[in-house]
C-alpha cells in the first residue's frame, strides 16, 4: 500500500481497536518456512510433496517438517518479520550536533529558499504574478482594482 491508502489503513485500524501498523518487505514470505527460514515445497491437496507450485494452498518444510497453509505461514512470516524490525537496535548513527547537509543553509542565518527558487536560481516571485495580465482563465472581466471607483 503506497501514499494515502496506506495512511488510510493506519487511521482505521488505529481507530478501531488501537492497532499499530508498519510496512513490512513482503518479498519471499510465500517461500521461507516461519519455524526455521529454509525453502519451503507448495504443493496442492492430493498432490505429492514435492517441488514448487507457485498459488499453491499446502506448504511443507523438509528441514522442520512443519505442513500447513501456505498463506497462514507467510502471515507468520510478515508478523515475525515486524518484531525482528522492532527489536534490533537502530542501524543509523544520529549525525553530531550542528551538522548541517551539504549544499543547506543553516537555519541560524534566517535565509530559507523555496524548492523552486533552488531549481531556477531565483526568487519565486516572478511566478506569482502569472494572474497579473488578462489572459484566459485569470477572471479580470469586469472586476475593479482596488483604487478604483465605481
Amino acid at each position: 500500500m503506497k501514499g494515502r491508502i496506506c495512511r488510510y489503513a493506519k487511521y482505521k485500524a488505529w481507530n478501531a481497536g488501537g492497532i499499530i501498523t508498519c510496512r513490512v518487505n513482503p518479498r519471499n514470505t510465500s517461500r521461507e518456512c516461519h519455524r526455521c527460514h529454509s525453502l519451503i515445497v507448495r504443493y496442492n491437496q492430493g498432490q505429492a510433496a514435492e517441488g514448487y507450485t507457485p498459488g499453491a494452498a499446502l506448504c511443507y518444510c523438509p528441514q522442520c517438517q512443519m505442513r500447513g497453509h501456505a498463506d497462514r505461514n507467510a502471515s507468520i512470516r510478515i508478523g515475525r518479520r515486524l518484531l525482528e524490525r522492532y527489536t534490533e537496535p537502530c542501524k543509523e548513527k544520529p549525525p553530531p550536533v550542528g551538522y548541517v547537509p551539504t549544499g543547506a543553509v543553516s537555519k541560524d542565518t534566517g535565509v530559507a529558499l523555496s524548492l523552486g527558487a533552488k531549481d531556477r536560481k531565483q526568487p519565486s516571485i516572478a511566478l506569482a504574478r502569472h494572474g497579473e495580465r488578462n489572459a484566459h482563465g485569470t477572471a479580470h472581466q469586469g472586476t475593479l482594482w482596488m483604487d478604483e471607483r465605481p
